[in-house]
């Protein structure tokens, strides 16, 4: 197994989503026989790491997950 650093980007909305955009890059360290399948291994990483949750003001914020950079 070979290690590979994978960047995970996200978009968080607050609310209406009525903002600037803000957008959250994760370093990730993944293990993985080849390039391709840490790449895939990235991506579904991101996909369950997305999120939605209240915040304290009772607006719904939420992590979207764009890609693998």
């Amino acid at each position: 197994m070979n290690w590979y650093l994978a960047k995970i980007v996200f978009r968080i909305v607050c609310g209406d989503g009525d903002h600037l955009p803000q957008f959250d890059e994760q370093l990730r360290l993944i293990g993985a026989e080849s390039k391709e399948d840490a790449f895939r291994k990235a991506q579904s990483v991101g996909k369950n790491e997305e999120e939605t949750f209240l915040n304290r003001k009772e607006q719904l914020v939420q992590w979207q997950f764009i890609n693998v950079s």
